[in-house]
């Protein structure tokens, strides 16, 4: 893992000082890691921490150590008013699904009620902290009913109904500021991964992915990207390397698709604007 977290010129160790590509370029407020193991395990392991990424040496000596051909990585801005916790930092896991959000739903305490009303006992009980990207994750759940064996297209049909039923209660409540939607939800065979502002008039957070060859380059200390040669794929906020070279921006309001044999579709995301 560390050839992708830690060396690339612009790693998540980077962004998470300098992120290019948001208007607030610190993200300091803790990491996280989630990955599958090599061994016969179908649930992640997961590892987080409030610290920045930046200055953590664990994070470093595990990304050097471990080896996981399917993984997550997440460096975290908490939200105005939201706590700075281990239970707030991303990626949130239950059972085989791994899951986790960059951007915010915006104007959440107008509706975070009508998501705990709707929730069932067990996916209440999932929430451990208090960010608006968990109690998604607890209506995932729900919506896909805790089912462990989905097909590609239930998980991506599973990941747009909760985005459906978030712009449903913002309505009932009249939450009309834009929310930034990117989520990525894996199962460990498949992983969607979307592009979603409810705002036509805003942009949705940057997602690109990359499908091909990575090699890291020591002179550099970056990695190089050969697009089309491979079956290796990334998706990630920003481009990981220095160049831009074999990255593809994901439209707004778009998902990308990555399967069992790490073929990439790309689709518009079937949600109507919420304004």
């Amino acid at each position: 893992m560390n050839k992708l977290v830690i060396a690339p010129a612009n790693s998540l160790i980077v962004q998470s000082k300098e992120s290019k590509k948001r208007l607030l370029p610190v993200n300091g407020d803790g990491f996280g890691v989630g990955w599958y193991p090599l061994h016969d395990d179908p649930e992640p392991a997961r590892i987080v921490s409030i610290e920045p990424a930046w200055s953590n040496q664990n994070l470093i000596q595990l990304t050097s150590k471990v080896s996981s051909e399917h993984f997550f990585a997440h460096v975290r801005d908490a939200s105005k008013g939201m706590p700075v916790s281990q239970s707030n930092c991303h990626p949130f896991t239950s059972g085989r699904y791994m899951f986790m959000h960059n951007g915010r739903l915006d104007q959440f305490t107008k509706f975070k009620r009508n998501i705990l009303n709707g929730l069932s006992d067990k996916a209440f009980n999932l929430i451990k902290g208090n960010t608006d990207s968990e109690y998604a994750f607890a209506l995932f759940m729900d919506v896909i009913n805790f089912a462990e064996n989905l097909s590609p297209e239930q998980l991506k049909q599973g990941l747009y109904e909760t985005i459906k039923r978030i712009v449903a209660y913002r309505v009932e409540v009249g939450a009309n500021t834009n929310a930034f939607i990117n989520f990525a939800v894996s199962d460990g065979s498949t992983i969607v991964a979307t592009r979603f502002a409810t705002d036509q008039h805003k942009q949705p957070a940057s997602l690109f992915y990359c499908k091909g060859c990575f090699e890291y380059d020591h002179n550099k200390d970056d990695i190089l990207v050969e697009h089309g040669i491979g079956n290796n794929v990334i998706i990630c906020s920003e481009p990981l390397s220095e160049t831009s070279h074999g990255w593809q921006k994901v439209e707004r309001n778009h998902a990308v698709i990555v399967h069992e044999n790490n073929n990439v579709s790309v689709e518009k995301i079937p949600i109507p604007y919420q304004s």
